[in-house]
């Protein structure tokens, strides 16, 4: 195929005279316009025409009959307008040609297969090539971050430093005469037993202490250092360093102690004080009952001083030698609203006595000791340590 072949060459080619068409004769009246054929057939006879239309000769060549080509097809009335963007490559036929006639071939044609330069497309120059977009970043990446770490923080703040800091720690306050010494005990303390290997058993058990050595004891204590008058002393009596118990106390005071009172008395806060009176000391024991338990305890105390038992039970708690008994019965006295029983003897500030106030149970071995302990659990209390 020709290089500089086109659609519009081949629409001038097709437009030449038929073979065989008288001149100036024209076909018959077409509504459309036959579209152009886009076969072209070379034969030798078809160049050798060209070239006497040219004004060629060849000599000695005999003259060949040939028979005109067929008429290019016509189209349809119906059919549209040729679409000429759907172009068919012409289909090339290998020339016809004689060597022996010297005819050669038309040199405006080439053997070769035509090269045709890819088109672009209508309008596509004036829309660039869309890019592909870099993978945008994610918005929430810099959020995510910025919580964990808020998170973090309050962790950090709430399991850490707010433990450390501000929550309070337990400890253990130690009284003494002029200041509150606070300490905090976080390493056990030495052992006193020698070390032996396993494998051993170990037993822990607790020896109840009471009786006469307590009884001393406290005695020796109340009256070791005496006090101006009207001195009201808390005792806080120790073994090792532990302070006894209320049983401890309360049955080396009161052995005999009856039974139905035991679940009121026992088991119990206590206080163990000394009252020092205008003549005479004396002890006392102040022990939580209960207020609901005031009535039944009263009862109870009421059946013990049947024929005085409760004196010899309670005799203990003098201070002094114990003196004559002066009265035959119990007396009775309120004050601040507390009821008050006592029993005289003779002197001054000796009397076995006991009183229900409040929730409390009072037994001193004074009328002034009672009414001392009276007005200490009035007003603004303040707890005890040992």
């Amino acid at each position: 195929m020709p290089e500089n072949f086109s659609p519009s060459n081949l629409s001038n080619e097709n437009t030449k005279k038929a073979p065989g068409q008288i001149p100036g004769q024209q076909g018959p009246e077409q509504r459309f316009s036959p579209p152009p054929s886009n076969v072209f057939i070379r034969t030798s006879e078809s160049d050798l025409k060209k070239i006497k239309s040219e004004g060629g000769a060849i000599s000695g060549m005999p003259s060949l009959s040939h028979t005109p080509p067929p008429p290019p097809p016509q189209a349809s009335p119906l059919s549209p307008s040729p679409d000429t963007s759907a172009y068919i490559p012409p289909i090339e036929q290998t020339p016809n040609t004689q060597p022996e006639l010297g005819i050669q071939p038309e040199p405006a044609f080439s053997d070769s297969e035509p090269s045709f330069a890819p088109e672009q497309p209508v309008g596509m120059s004036e829309f660039p090539i869309a890019e592909a977009e870099p993978p945008q970043k994610n918005k929430l990446l810099p959020f995510i971050i910025i919580g964990g770490l808020i998170v973090a923080v309050v962790a950090l703040g709430y399991f850490y430093l707010w433990p450390k800091f501000f929550q309070a720690k337990p400890v253990v306050i130690t009284p003494t005469t002029s200041t509150s010494m606070m300490t905090t005990t976080t390493t056990l303390v030495a052992s006193p037993y020698p070390q032996v290997s396993g494998p051993f058993q170990k037993s822990l058990f607790n020896i109840g202490i009471s009786g006469s050595d307590v009884v001393i004891s406290i005695k020796d204590a109340a009256i070791s250092e005496l006090a101006s008058p009207g001195t009201f002393k808390i005792l806080i009596p120790k073994v090792h360093n532990d302070p006894l118990t209320n049983e401890e106390v309360v049955l080396s005071f009161i052995p005999q102690l009856p039974m139905r009172l035991k679940p009121y008395m026992l088991a119990r806060k206590y206080l163990t004080y000394s009252y020092y009176g205008e003549v005479n000391p004396s002890l006392g024991l102040i022990i939580d009952i209960g207020e609901e338990n005031k009535g039944e305890v009263k009862s109870i105390f009421l059946a013990w001083e049947n024929r005085l038992g409760i004196l010899n039970d309670l005799k203990e708690l003098f201070l002094i030698s114990i003196p004559k008994k002066t009265a035959n019965d119990f007396k009775e006295t309120t004050n601040a609203g507390a009821e008050i029983r006592y029993f005289t003897y003779s002197g001054e500030e000796a009397a076995i006595t006991y009183s229900f106030y409040d929730k409390y149970l009072i037994m001193s071995s004074s009328l002034e000791s009672v009414n001392s302990a009276i007005s200490h659990l009035q007003g603004i209390t303040e707890p005890i340590y040992p």
